[in-house]
């Protein structure tokens, strides 16, 4: 699976939609919301890795690298960097190796 591309979500609640090579797409990210690509702190971004990874309900699919708006959301926009651009060629990385 890879991730060829990313656009404005349609969607009037959610942020980015996600399109994957396997023609599946997925929207993710409050359209209101504040992450790590926005304002660049490094404690918030640390505290919502850790509140959404030990999430019963998220982190099968964060763990198991499982295409849904959690995975996107936590590699994508609140990942190692602050260009989403660079945090898709990271994501596009791991997901290749698995």
């Amino acid at each position: 699976m890879k991730i060829l591309n990313i656009s404005d979500s349609p969607l009037k609640t959610k942020r980015f939609r996600v399109y994957l090579d396997d023609g599946k797409h997925y929207d993710f990210g409050l359209k209101t919301g504040s992450t790590y690509i926005d304002h660049k702190n490094k404690i918030k971004r640390h505290n919502y890795q850790v509140r959404h990874y030990n999430s019963k309900r998220e982190q099968p699919y964060l763990e198991n690298l499982i295409p849904s708006p959690a995975l996107f959301s936590y590699y994508l926009l609140w990942g190692e960097s602050t260009s989403i651009k660079k945090n898709i060629q990271i994501l596009n990385r791991l997901l290749r190796d698995t």
